[in-house]
């Protein structure tokens, strides 16, 4: 394989070496409802980022009004997580 492609065997020890870890330490992990609130928070960050983007760019008023009332959704759906 040529060089820069794949992993490095320094990358696969590391991974290893992180994974025993994780089994060494089980109070570490998180728990699988922990972990779907973190993805569900990130999912609302990352639409709430996408609409501020959007927002100076939007001309209709119609469509500015959706994307304010999204806004203020995920927001407040934010504020519950």
């Amino acid at each position: 394989m040529a060089r820069g492609w794949g992993r490095s065997e320094e990358d696969l020890e590391a991974e290893k070496e992180q994974a025993r870890q994780e089994r060494a330490n089980p109070a570490g992990r998180r728990s699988p409802a922990e972990t779907k609130r973190l993805t569900d928070r990130r999912s609302l960050e990352l639409a709430l980022a996408r609409i501020r983007e959007q927002l100076p760019k939007v001309r209709g008023d119609e469509r500015r009004k959706a994307l304010e009332i999204a806004k203020a959704d995920l927001e407040k759906r934010l504020e519950k997580l």
